[in-house]
């Protein structure tokens, strides 16, 4: 039963995501689903990081006006990505999650500049403004690193608490 408290907590992260957009003037600067995908990926494993990244990319292109399918395509590799590596991650050294979610926030925000700057076009102001957003991007992301994951490390507890296998 504990289990569906991971639907509430990413009814929490999105109802978070979507009210934060008006207090930022209409650039926000952190991804608070990408923070979740993270974590679930970390936590279950490749599979969930996937299911949990077509989710929240399908429910972030239905409801944004950039490029259809650029959500649902990067979120579900974030996820499996991260997924595949959490073998590889040490989860009580909270600096590599930091870096991490950093470099994927980089690599995401680079990623999204090929539709940006194609449409927008290559001008100096354009590619300023766009490289300001993405430290602002990356910087929030990595701020919010540690509070996200460790209250999902919290909820992951408290879930993994009543499913003793004997």
């Amino acid at each position: 039963m504990r289990a569906w408290s991971w639907i509430a907590a990413a009814f929490v992260v999105l109802v978070l995501q979507t009210t934060s957009l008006g207090c930022f003037g209409g650039n926000l600067f952190f991804d608070l689903p990408l923070l979740f995908i993270y974590s679930i990926g970390l936590f279950y494993g490749a599979r969930a990081g996937l299911f949990c990244g077509l989710a929240f990319g399908l429910l972030q292109d239905i409801s944004s006006p950039a490029v259809f399918g650029f959500y649902l395509l990067t979120r579900g590799l974030a996820g499996y990505g991260i997924g595949s590596i959490k073998e590889m991650i040490f989860k009580n050294n909270y600096g590599y999650h930091v870096l991490i979610v950093g470099g994927l926030s980089l690599l995401l925000r680079i990623l999204y500049a090929i539709p940006v700057l194609w449409l927008g076009g290559f001008g100096k102001t354009v590619v300023s403004l766009y490289m300001q957003d993405t430290l602002l991007y990356c910087l929030g992301n990595m701020l919010l690193t540690l509070p996200v994951t460790r209250i999902l490390l919290a909820v992951y507890r408290w879930v993994a608490e009543e499913d003793l296998t004997y």
